[in-house]
């Protein structure tokens, strides 16, 4: 923005204040210039007594630091008050409402500190333009656009909204701003909407009402991310993890990626990597040991790059195991070749199989598979007994029963809900009646028989299959229904979660909080380290403040006690956020907005400046004043022997000069 014209003026009436500096040059010419001494005798200073000079009211001025300083003081206040001002270009003035982009994109170092500080310098620059008519609103914008300042005049409350607004770490959602910018044009004839982004907003905004500008920052387009991260468990193998690395820059690039495991400092894996201009390569087949938990991932520029890495927030990705599935599996079989091997199969499942005739085991597991036999006494946890020899306290054991009707499903129930278009052309030949199960519910039945049932009876989950689950009894282990079935019956039977979060998250993330085992306080630890305790409603509460990336990690307590812990994963895995090179144009409604576009003129004023000088050479002032006072010379009673060496010095001479005086001839009578 350049000067448009000369300094004007808009009070120029108040120049007219400058005729106060002649009362202060005048009180100046008829001050008294004398200096008081304390004496013990006024009879030596008759003749100064005489000296009318002294006590002339009119004298020569005579030059003053403390007069200047008075009068540059008046000319600062009368200047101030006459708000002098030059004409300059500004991007827009009247009605306006900033919008300034705080996602992630905005951090990047490709210019001066970053884009988001080379944003508020635009904001800024309006500000210093508006006229006393304008106003302004700024709405800093990300995943919640927030109002910073509503149209507003007053030029302090703008400057602090904008000096204090700062990016976030999240995507931008630039619906919602500009939802809250359309807003502001009720009751107005003309809203000037100004933007101020690195570009990379969606095509499909809707148009606002007003004249949109855009003022484009950033520079540079280099930067490296890693876009996506994810490890699995294999049935039967080691945990692998897959990640992709991303160049958004316009040459080739070498990085390094390494990972750690559970927080640890110490790296587990690395390795050197060329990544091809605005392309990928993708990482996976690497290893990771049974007992990890957390994977963080890293990408590094080596020493030798050739380029810079502008963006950080996506060169770090987390990851946290995920854990769901049924856990540790006892299956007590002889020789069920379809029930190891679907469990083998399944995701989450860690296998151990006995032989009946050994007995159980003194550890204890997640799911009991008990397969045509049952132990003297059922273990505590979770069971699904297939084919049972005998009832128990909890379930009866009928007759055995052949079946004669179509086999239907429960389609209420959400545990067989994937069945429906297989259980028809299933077929079994015999069953046994159950009795006494009115504690679950029959998920697959035979006219009025059960076939399937299940549900939680003395404080843990029960699935019954009164039927021997082999061929030639049954062909329902060869057909696709088999495996549905069990892979339900094993998710119903997974441990409850406090938080059902598998995957990634992105910043902004909504997450739900089971308040699970009787747990009567959670708290959600961030990965900044602080912590936060979500209120419950009900058996739940809602967590929102995932804006960080990183691992969060939640701890239910009961009693002040941690009765259990999970953790999750927030990552901003957004090629709009890592794609960095800055737009040129961008996409309201209908309208293309380009960059630059028409200037109009502003005011730029100057009195805040002149009203600071003002006062600090008001404070130098004070500081002149005092000093001289504190360095008068003084004469005590005291024999003259207080007195400073300059004032002995002037009156040793004026004793001297009396007493070497012809004395004058008196009368006396």
């Amino acid at each position: 923005m350049s000067s448009l014209s000369t300094l004007s003026f808009l009070s120029p009436l108040a120049l007219a204040l400058g005729a106060l500096a002649i009362p202060i040059i005048l009180l100046y010419m008829l001050r008294l210039r004398r200096t008081e001494v304390n004496i013990s005798s006024t009879f030596l200073w008759q003749q100064l007594v005489r000296d009318r000079e002294a006590n002339a009211p009119w004298q020569r001025l005579r030059l003053s630091w403390l007069l200047f300083l008075q009068l540059l003081i008046l000319a600062a206040l009368v200047i101030a008050l006459a708000r002098p001002f030059t004409e300059v270009k500004t991007i827009t003035t009247g009605r306006i409402v900033l919008l300034l982009d705080a996602s992630a994109s905005m951090r990047a170092t490709d210019v001066d500190s970053n884009r988001f500080a080379a944003a508020r310098k635009v904001g800024l620059g309006i500000l210093d333009t508006l006229g006393p008519d304008d106003t302004m609103t700024v709405i800093s914008v990300s995943d919640v656009p927030e109002v910073l300042a509503a149209a507003s005049r007053d030029k302090l409350v703008l400057r602090d909204a904008i000096e204090s607004a700062e990016p976030s770490d999240v995507s931008a959602n630039w619906e919602a701003a500009m939802t809250l910018a359309a807003a502001g044009a009720v009751g107005v004839d003309e809203l000037k909407v100004v933007i101020v982004s690195d570009g990379g907003l969606p095509d499909n905004l809707p148009s606002v009402p007003g004249d949109v500008r855009f003022v484009p920052v950033g520079e540079r387009s280099s930067n490296l991310a890693i876009s996506a991260l994810a490890t699995d468990s294999l049935p039967g193998k080691e945990p692998q993890f897959f990640a992709r690395l991303s160049n958004y820059g316009t040459t080739d690039t070498e990085a390094i990626v390494d990972i750690r495991l559970n927080n640890s400092d110490a790296i587990y894996w690395a390795y050197r990597y060329t990544v091809p201009a605005e392309s990928y390569i993708d990482i996976f087949e690497v290893e990771l040991p049974e007992d990890f938990d957390t994977l963080t991932a890293q990408v590094t520029l080596p020493s030798s790059a050739a380029v810079e890495d502008y963006l950080a927030v996506d060169d770090v990705a987390y990851a946290v195991r995920d854990r769901a599935g049924a856990g540790r599996v006892l299956l007590a079989t002889v020789d069920n070749l379809f029930l190891r091997q679907i469990f083998r199969s399944l995701r989450g499942v860690r296998l151990f199989e006995i032989d009946p005739a050994d007995g159980l085991p003194q550890q204890d597991f997640d799911l009991y598979v008990f397969d045509s036999w049952l132990p003297a006494r059922l273990p505590d946890g979770d069971l699904l007994l297939v084919n049972p020899p005998r009832g128990a306290d909890f379930f009866e054991l009928g007759s055995m029963l052949t079946v004669t009707e179509a086999i239907s499903i429960n389609k209420d129930d959400p545990r067989v809900r994937n069945l429906g278009a297989y259980m028809s052309a299933v077929n079994v030949r015999e069953f046994r009646a159950l009795g006494n199960v009115d504690w679950g519910a029959a998920l697959v039945q035979v006219g009025q028989y059960p076939l399937v049932v299940a549900g939680t009876v003395e404080n843990r989950q029960v699935a019954i299959l009164p039927f021997d689950a082999r061929y030639p009894n049954t062909d329902l282990v060869l057909q696709p229904a088999w495996p549905i079935l069990i892979a339900e019956l094993a998710n119903w039977f997974s441990p409850p979660r406090i938080v059902n979060v598998s995957e990634s998250l992105p910043p902004g993330a909504v997450v739900t909080v089971h308040f699970i085992e009787d747990a009567d306080e959670a708290v959600v630890t961030r990965p900044d380290g602080q912590q936060v305790k979500p209120v419950p409603e009900g058996s739940e509460a809602v967590f929102a403040d995932t804006s960080q990336p990183g691992l969060y990690r939640v701890d239910l307590r009961k009693d002040g006690r941690v009765i259990k812990s999970e953790q999750f994963a927030v990552n901003l895995f957004d090629p709009a956020e890592s794609r960095i090179m800055p737009q040129k144009s961008i996409t309201i409604g209908t309208t293309t907005v380009s960059r630059g576009g028409r200037e109009e003129s502003g005011r730029r004023e100057y009195w805040p400046w002149i009203a600071g000088l003002g006062l600090a050479v008001l404070a130098v002032e004070w500081w002149l004043y005092h000093r001289r006072l504190r360095r008068l010379p003084r004469v005590t009673l005291a024999g003259l022997r207080e007195v400073t060496v300059s004032g002995q010095g002037r009156l040793r001479s004026f004793l001297r000069r009396q007493l070497d005086r012809k004395p004058r001839t008196t009368r006396t009578r």
